[in-house]
C-alpha cells in the first residue's frame, strides 16, 4: 500500500499556505507535474492516504484519497481557472481528516528521521518534487508522531 506526502509551493499566483487551502477547501489536490500525475496513476491504491506539507509551515493536513487522477477537464470552469497551476495535470478528490499545526523544522526533522534522508539538502531535493510516495510504515511513523492532530470529520 502506498501514501504520500504532498508538497504545497510557493506559486506566483499565491503563497503556499494559500495554495494548500485553495486545493484543501474544494476537496482536492491538484497534480502540478506529469510525474505526480504518473506516479499516482501507478501507485494509488483505495486505501492511500496524503499528508500535506506546506512550505515555510511543515506538515499541516492528512486526507483520504477519494478518487483515481481525474483530468483537468472534469473540474469546475471557474475552479478550474483558480487552480491552473496546480492541476495541470490533473487532480484528485480528497477528504481532509486531521490537521496540525507544526513548524518546518520540526516537521523537516521528523521526515529525515522516518524517512532515513540523513542531509537536509535531500530532504529539502524530494520535497521540491511535489510529492513523495511514502510505505505504509514510513506513513504510520509520521501520523504517531505528530499525534491525533485536530479532527475534521
Amino acid at each position: 500500500m502506498s501514501h504520500f506526502l504532498f508538497t504545497a509551493g510557493t506559486l506566483r499566483e499565491r503563497s503556499s499556505p494559500e495554495s494548500a487551502e485553495l486545493q484543501l477547501g474544494h476537496g482536492l489536490w491538484g497534480c502540478c507535474t506529469a510525474l505526480i500525475q504518473q506516479n499516482l496513476s501507478q501507485y494509488l491504491t483505495p486505501d492511500s492516504r496524503g499528508l500535506v506539507y506546506v512550505l515555510k509551515a511543515g506538515i499541516c493536513a492528512e486526507f483520504r484519497i477519494l478518487s483515481a487522477v481525474l483530468p483537468l477537464q472534469q473540474m469546475d470552469e471557474f475552479l478550474r481557472d483558480d487552480l491552473r497551476t496546480e492541476a495541470r495535470y490533473g487532480f484528485i478528490r480528497v477528504a481532509v481528516t486531521r490537521r496540525w499545526a507544526s513548524s518546518p523544522q520540526e516537521s523537516q526533522a521528523l521526515l529525515q528521521e522516518i524517512l532515513q534522508i540523513p542531509e537536509q539538502a535531500e530532504l529539502t531535493r524530494r520535497l521540491s518534487l511535489g510529492m513523495h510516495r511514502l510505505s505504509d510504515s514510513e506513513y504510520q511513523a509520521i501520523i504517531e508522531r505528530l499525534g491525533s492532530g485536530i479532527p475534521t470529520t
